[in-house]
């Protein structure tokens, strides 16, 4: 517990975790308020449909779990930026037992992975609900959207932000695990998707929209059912991922040097 409480300590006194939390806030805040102004300014909203569909206005309040992208990446910085600015030897002196530093890294990644989603997904919800008041004929939101979108929220900030860190303590290099995370989330995926469709579902952008549960199917995407896991597996899935690569990153960490 003192080495979880050593980490988030130095979490809250670095400046780049609070960027990242900004940076999450502004692309959650950005991706709710512009779509209605998207989809409203533009001829049946790019083909995605129209704000008087319920189905629409849902699609509208999902982006607020757009900071996601941001957790992984603080987590990559609460591990690799120790090694980034030397400090790493000075922790493990301090204590030796390398598997509980990790671990201790590990939790409160996902800690600040946690809390960077929960506010920027909340700031999110907000910032769509605002835009769509200028919008009189929106149609109303479904019953569920809020609970799903705040449960993909704090599941993908805390599971994202110990796959980040699980990252960082693998490549331990901070330029080449960001390079590499903002790769496999920006270009890896996208041209993954265009070459096998069937197997978006099980990257990190499917699984979070899974547990969104939207249903919003047109010529241009479908967010059904039937295209992604049920948002149950989604979360089993992401856990799996978080879990794998922390195991692997342990049993790294064992067999090699600090320097």
């Amino acid at each position: 517990m003192r080495l979880l409480a050593a980490e988030l300590r130095k979490i809250t006194y670095q400046r780049a975790m609070w960027g990242m939390v900004l940076g999450g806030i502004a692309f959650s805040v950005l991706g709710t308020a512009s779509t209605p102004l998207i989809l409203d300014s533009t001829e049946n909203g790019l083909g995605l449909g129209t704000l008087a569909e319920s189905a629409v206005v849902d699609g509208v309040y999902a982006n607020a779990v757009s900071g996601f992208y941001f957790s992984i990446l603080l987590g990559v910085l609460v591990v690799a930026g120790e090694f980034r600015h030397g400090t790493a030897v000075a922790t493990f002196v301090a204590a030796p037992r390398r598997s509980r530093v990790l671990l201790a890294k590990l939790v409160a990644a996902g800690i600040a992975g946690l809390f960077l989603q929960v506010v920027a997904t909340a700031g999110g919800l907000f910032s769509g609900w605002l835009a769509l008041e200028f919008y009189p004929d929106a149609a109303d939101p479904s019953i569920d959207i809020f609970v799903n979108t705040a449960l993909a929220g704090v599941v993908s900030g805390f599971v994202l932000g110990i796959l980040g860190a699980a990252i960082g303590a693998l490549l331990r290099s901070q330029v080449l695990a960001l390079v590499g995370t903002l790769l496999w989330l920006f270009v890896a995926e996208p041209t993954l998707l265009l070459l096998a469709p069937e197997a978006g579902k099980f990257f990190l952008t499917g699984l979070t929209t899974a547990i969104i549960s939207i249903d919003l199917e047109t010529d241009l995407v479908d967010f059904s059912s039937d295209v992604f896991l049920s948002p149950g597996v989604a979360i089993a899935v992401l856990l799996g991922y978080a879990v794998v690569a922390s195991v692997i990153a342990l049993l790294s960490s064992m067999r090699r040097d600090i320097d």
